[in-house]
């Protein structure tokens, strides 16, 4: 049986694909860059991209830290959709680590951190117990390099005017979605075992 090819161009973002059969097909570009809806919930997996920046004072290590000309110092990271209909998508999200203009974009990325340690390791945001905090202590980003979390997905304007997906929170142990998340997709968090001594003050406290 035959098949026909033809060559077609898409009247949203004007490239050409090739359509097969008689029936009509979406574009692979725009599937491929859509975004994921806002206030989707979905499982997802976060891999620091190195920027080739080091700062021990701000405990990162090995140029996993970008800066940028600001003077804002973040963690560019590539997060993937692990579940639901927009498995395999993927965004850039920055965290910010430090700016020496304000403490507000450190303050957001350092709560963001905590809550994605509490997503990945089953903790519940009010949970203060010894484990607990020292789950929240970090000795190096490195820990966050391929971290698997539970978190809502938002929709918003870059600087540039262009819409983009980033992370409006991480869902703790404590959240409804998150129980019915994880029951559903068989996500088991990350068991994590406490240090037997406190630690050092080289390590970063999220909590």
């Amino acid at each position: 049986m035959n098949s026909t090819r033809e060559k077609v161009c898409c009247r949203r973002c004007k490239k050409y694909y090739y359509q097969v059969g008689q029936g009509k097909s979406s574009c692979p570009y725009c599937d491929r860059n859509a975004l994921v809806p806002n206030d989707t919930i979905a499982i997802l997996q976060m891999k620091i991209r190195p920027g080739g920046y080091t700062d021990e004072a701000l405990c990162i290590e090995a140029g996993l830290g970008t800066k940028a000309k600001s003077g804002a110092v973040y963690l560019r990271c590539l997060v993937t959709v692990l579940s639901g209909k927009h498995k395999d998508k993927k965004f850039i999200l920055p965290i910010g680590i430090g700016n020496i203009k304000s403490d507000y974009w450190q303050n957001k990325g350092r709560e963001l951190i905590r809550r994605i340690l509490n997503s990945s390791q089953g903790l519940s945001s009010s949970d203060n117990s010894r484990r607990a905090v020292f789950s929240r202590v970090i000795e190096s980003y490195e820990v966050l390099n391929g971290i698997c979390f539970v978190a809502v997905i938002g929709v918003r304007k870059n600087r540039f005017g262009k819409e983009e997906n980033y992370i409006t929170r991480a869902l703790s142990a404590d959240d409804e979605d998150y129980k019915e998340l994880i029951l559903r997709k068989n996500f088991v968090p990350a068991q994590k075992v406490p240090p037997p001594s406190e630690p050092s003050a080289a390590m970063w406290r999220t909590a």
